[in-house]
């Protein structure tokens, strides 16, 4: 893994990547992680922490986090799972799977294969979603 792009905060345990970093490998890290703006990542991503992803942010393969924000106009071309609460800003894009053990909040413009909440999945304005697990508790709300 390229480590150029990425410095540590020994303190709260966590990663920082600028922005406009690109990974050809797999990243895995034991810590939190916060992403720049306009990251790609051509392999998947794997963080043993908190995950907040930047704006426009691309990853090619799967990504895992304890708890994750995905910040507005990211692409994600494989799953997306998470442990707790996951929040998708907006026009963020998914193409596989969105799981999460916790409440799950997504924002207007986005679009998801397959969708599953534990607790809650919540969706605020117009959101494009092909298939929701039966049972999941589903509150629809306008901007």
């Amino acid at each position: 893994m390229n480590t150029e792009f990425i410095k540590y905060h020994a303190g709260s345990n966590t990663y920082i990547i600028q922005k406009k970093a690109y990974f050809e490998k797999s990243v895995l890290l034991k810590g939190n992680l916060i992403v720049g703006a306009g990251c790609n990542f051509w392999q998947e991503l794997r963080v043993e922490g908190n995950l907040e992803l930047g704006k426009n942010s691309l990853v090619k393969g799967n990504v895992q986090a304890h708890n994750a924000i995905i910040g507005p106009y990211c692409d994600i071309r494989g799953d997306l799972q998470v442990d707790n609460d996951l929040t998708l800003m907006d026009d963020a894009t998914i193409a596989g799977s969105a799981t999460c053990g916790g409440q799950m909040l997504v924002r207007p413009g986005c679009s998801m294969g397959f969708v599953r909440a534990e607790k809650v999945l919540e969706l605020v304005g117009k959101v494009s979603i092909k298939d929701v697990e039966a049972g999941t508790k589903v509150i629809v709300r306008s901007e």
